[in-house]
């Protein structure tokens, strides 16, 4: 079990899905953030434990503060960023390229207007999971591959 925005993760702790990316959040003092995409029945990190992880579909960069960026490799499209913390702080890409704000603290997790607090997913449930026309679904079921990968880790 895992505790985040003052949520019970029971079974994995998947705060965030955005567009097919898997945030996991490991607990700890400053949690270590993990972004990975299922691709062919296998993870490609993308953050790996707060740290930018190359891999060939997208471009990580990090800057001077911690900010991890993250583009698609093809199209040069902004996807994310994370800035990993005692309260970290996304910013997902909107396909009218908007953009959509997250954070994930010790009492909430808040995307854009949603904010939840004090809720329990059990096993096979993602937190909040963020569509990129901007949409949001709370407590939306993780496919089985994915499971498959997060059972194997």
């Amino acid at each position: 079990m895992a505790r985040f925005g003052g949520s019970e993760f029971i079974g994995f702790s998947v705060p965030l899905v955005f567009s097919g990316r898997y945030f996991l959040l490991e607990p700890g003092e400053k949690p270590l953030l993990s972004v990975f995409v299922e691709q062919n029945g296998k993870p490609i990190f993308e953050v790996l434990k707060n740290k930018p992880a190359r891999n060939q579909i997208t471009d990580v960069t990090t800057n001077a503060t911690g900010v991890v960026t993250i583009t698609d490799k093809k199209t040069g499209k902004f996807l994310y960023k994370v800035r990993p913390g005692s309260e970290t702080s996304i910013v997902f890409g909107k396909l009218d390229r908007g953009e959509i704000p997250a954070r994930i603290s010790d009492r909430l997790i808040q995307v854009g207007g949603i904010t939840v607090e004090n809720c329990r997913f059990l096993g096979n449930m993602a937190g909040v999971v963020v569509e990129p026309d901007g949409s949001v679904r709370i407590g939306a079921p993780i496919p089985a591959i994915v499971l498959g990968l997060l059972n194997s880790r």
